[in-house]
């Protein structure tokens, strides 16, 4: 009988486990939400102009910077807060964000890129705080 050599699978398929998006505790995410929060707080015209391909108007910086305020105060909600809330509530508030910049980009043709490219970056976020919300549970 010819002797056979074991097999090693890799750890995550022998646990049943999934590789974790980040690893528990680690503050990329956090620093990635607080960095996006900062550039729109602190440079509204750039940002506005990379997401609406023209000079944002006085209205749409004020949105931007209230905007960047919130992902700041939300990345650090997620540091502090018990991370099941912090997330699974930070998830919510970008889902419900998502919706609004997507009404609004449907509604608002001079607002629509602008709008519609803050939707997608809301998504992102959403979909980001869900998985990591799911994964520890």
């Amino acid at each position: 009988m010819p002797l056979r050599r074991p097999t090693r699978r890799p750890p995550a398929a022998t646990s049943g486990t999934r590789a974790p998006l980040a690893a528990p505790g680690s503050p990329a995410p956090d620093l990635a939400r607080a960095a996006w929060g900062a550039a729109c707080l602190l440079a509204p015209g750039p940002v506005g102009r990379a997401l609406a391909g023209h000079e944002p108007d006085a209205r749409a910086r004020r949105v931007l910077r209230v905007l960047g305020a919130r992902h700041l105060v939300q990345a650090a909600g997620t540091r502090v807060l018990p991370a099941p809330l912090a997330l699974v509530g930070g998830a919510g508030v970008d889902g419900l964000h998502a919706a609004t910049a997507l009404a609004t980009g449907l509604t608002r043709p001079r607002r629509r890129r602008a709008s519609l490219a803050d939707a997608v970056v809301a998504v992102g976020w959403c979909a980001w705080g869900a998985v990591r919300a799911r994964r520890l549970a």
